[in-house]
């Protein structure tokens, strides 16, 4: 039998999880504003991490799928955590992609004023920075809700400015 089970809390947001494939039932949550998330394999509603359960917003969905027999357990967890993981995670990455900006910044200005002063071996530990930053960011998006949140975009766009201008390849 198919069970299906809405949970909500603030450091996730709410996400569906189904025990068995079927079409049906992640049609319905797909079509209730639902998205699969490859992380956490489980279906996710963007944008309700941060806010109270709605219940009136997934009313529709529960209803839907209860009506057609698939039998639904809502959790939900409204207290605000103390520590939320995921919003630690990407303020370190955030100020990382900063460093990493800041640093290709510098190096560009030193190449243009003072070309002299920009060896081979200062252009190759800026590089291994940038990788260095680049590896902790992608060990870090595989925790879950890292990746979906959305100033990981802002890390990333920060990160490939400054990337590129220590010499790593543009993403």
């Amino acid at each position: 039998m198919i069970g299906i089970v809405i949970e909500h809390n603030r450091v996730y947001g709410t996400t569906a999880y189904v025990n068995a494939s079927h079409g049906w039932a992640e049609a319905t949550l797909w079509r209730h504003g639902f998205e699969w998330s490859y992380v956490r394999n489980e279906w996710t509603a963007p944008g309700t991490r941060a806010w109270p359960f709605d219940p009136f917003k997934f009313a529709k969905v529960t209803s839907e799928l209860r009506r057609h027999g698939f039998p639904v357990k809502l959790v939900v967890d409204n207290s605000r955590p103390e520590v939320d993981p995921v919003e630690d995670s990407v303020m370190e990455l955030l100020g990382l992609a900063y460093a990493v900006q800041r640093l290709g910044v510098a190096l560009r200005q030193d190449m243009q004023t003072q070309p002299t002063l920009v060896t081979a071996e200062r252009r190759k530990q800026a590089r291994e920075a940038a990788e260095a930053a680049e590896a902790r960011i992608l060990e870090a998006e595989r925790q879950p809700g890292v990746q979906e949140h959305p100033e990981m975009r802002s890390v990333w766009y920060l990160f490939d400015q400054g990337a590129r201008d220590v010499g790593l390849p543009p993403f």
